[in-house]
């Protein structure tokens, strides 16, 4: 696929996997938007992404805030447009036995990787449909196909984020509209720094 020219929204766009892709698309020609919650993290990747002489635009934005998330929707609709690839990449959770995870945290898992993404797509799938055109990536994790001990309400986000993925396929085909969803193993991520004890049982 060329990308030369497109513009590409990636979420958790200030480290790790966001990044890597965001600093990839930039250098295959695209216009970069990078979300995330931290500005100077962000700016970092940004600058990152100028001195290579790609572009970037940053969105600080909490993307579990549905008032901030809508109000960066509408500031990218009147500043860019409608993307012409979107990828969900942001994500949080802990791997934790339900007993021991709050009701909080079970509401932040799933506000982050699947309430956010099926907000976003929600947003710009319209302006997708319209022109016909457009690719959906959602980055997940091989949890939403196989489960382990200790990780019960981060296991049901990507699940969740799945089965929202396949379902789009499915109401998507025959459109231009493509629709992917990546899952890895373990990657070299702030991930395993936020979340002490996890990366020891894989």
């Amino acid at each position: 696929m060329d990308i030369s020219g497109k513009t590409v929204l990636v979420t958790g766009a200030s480290s790790g996997i966001g990044a890597a892709i965001a600093q990839a698309m930039a250098k295959a020609g695209a216009e970069v938007l990078l979300l995330a919650r931290g500005e100077e993290e962000l700016a970092k990747v940004a600058a990152e992404i100028v001195s290579g002489g790609g572009k970037a635009r940053i969105y600080k934005v909490d993307l579990t805030d549905a008032k901030a998330v809508a109000a960066v929707i509408k500031r990218i609709n009147k500043e860019i447009g409608t993307p012409d690839i979107l990828v969900n990449n942001a994500g949080s959770g802990q791997w934790k036995y339900l007993e021991d995870t709050s009701v909080a945290e079970i509401q932040q898992m799933m506000a982050m990787p699947y309430f956010a993404a099926a907000t976003l797509i929600r947003a710009f799938l319209p302006g997708m449909l319209a022109r016909n055109s457009g690719h959906i990536v959602n980055v997940s994790s091989v949890a939403s196909r196989f489960v382990w001990p200790g990780a019960t309400a981060y296991t049901a986000a990507r699940w969740a984020l799945r089965g929202l993925t396949e379902a789009l396929r499915a109401d998507l085909y025959g459109t231009g509209i493509g629709v992917t969803l990546f899952e890895s193993g373990e990657v070299a991520s702030p991930y395993w720094e936020h979340n002490p004890g996890s990366q020891e049982r894989i």
